[in-house]
């Protein structure tokens, strides 16, 4: 079964303070979107990136720069407004009518770009087995309250046992995605398994893992920095031994 990512990096990243778009922040010298590929680019055949209309060159050059990306079928195009458009404009060009549709589509955000591949690959495992789709999860680990009230007063405790957080990648039966966005084009989800779900379909939980934490404020850039660089370190050793097998 085919497979197809959907990375989107179309937003404009305000909460992180940078005067770049938040896809292009640099990070152990590679753009913020650059790691997010890399990480689901193994699992993929194909992979298209949802960019801010004005910076579409500079998301291409930015993945241009990453050896390990060479030769992979590659398409980056505008996004939209919201990350729901940008998601639907995505499936569209990979349903195109010059192409062949991939028969599953995983859905992944440029700003979790540290995720685990085994995280991946078990989101993928699932739907080849039989689910629609299947996302990534963590424990709730916080004390959580409901907003306080009009006087202030806080809200009831929340049982956080029965609550789980949800990461990307985010993945489907290709059909099944593509339907949901086309059916609930109006609504106003957070995230595509709620369109999915929507639409009746069947979408299991799989494991996630905290390396696959959202970058949004600035506060979240020395953890990012940390798995850049240790993912770098990691590159290099690999290169240092694959010199020293050769012949």
């Amino acid at each position: 079964m085919s497979t197809a990512a959907v990375v989107t990096a179309a937003g404009s990243g305000s909460r992180l303070g940078a005067d770049v778009p938040k896809a292009l922040f640099p990070l152990a010298g590679r753009a913020l979107v650059a790691w997010a590929v890399l990480r689901v680019a193994d699992a993929c055949d194909e992979i298209v990136v949802t960019a801010p209309a004005t910076h579409v060159a500079d998301i291409e050059v930015a993945l241009a720069a990453v050896p390990e990306l060479a030769g992979r079928p590659m398409l980056v195009i505008p996004g939209g407004a919201e990350r729901q458009q940008s998601v639907a404009v995505a499936i569209e060009a990979l349903f195109a009518a010059d192409r062949t549709p991939p028969d599953i589509v995983l859905v992944h955000d440029a700003a979790r770009a540290f995720q685990d591949p085994h995280v991946t690959h078990a989101a993928i495992a699932a739907v080849r087995a039989g689910a629609d789709g299947a996302i990534p999860v963590l424990e709730v680990v916080d004390t959580l309250v409901e907003a306080a009230g009009a006087t202030g007063e806080l809200g009831a405790t929340v049982d956080r046992d029965g609550l789980r957080a949800v990461q990307t990648p985010q993945v489907f039966r290709a059909e099944a995605l593509r339907a949901a966005h086309r059916d609930h084009s109006t609504a106003q989800a957070t995230d595509d398994a709620q369109l999915v779900r929507a639409s009746g379909c069947r979408v299991v939980a799989v494991d996630g893992h905290e390396s696959g934490f959202k970058v949004t404020r600035p506060s979240d850039l020395p953890l990012a920095e940390h798995y850049a660089n240790e993912l770098r370190a990691t590159e290099l050793l690999a290169s240092e031994l694959s010199v020293e097998e050769k012949p």
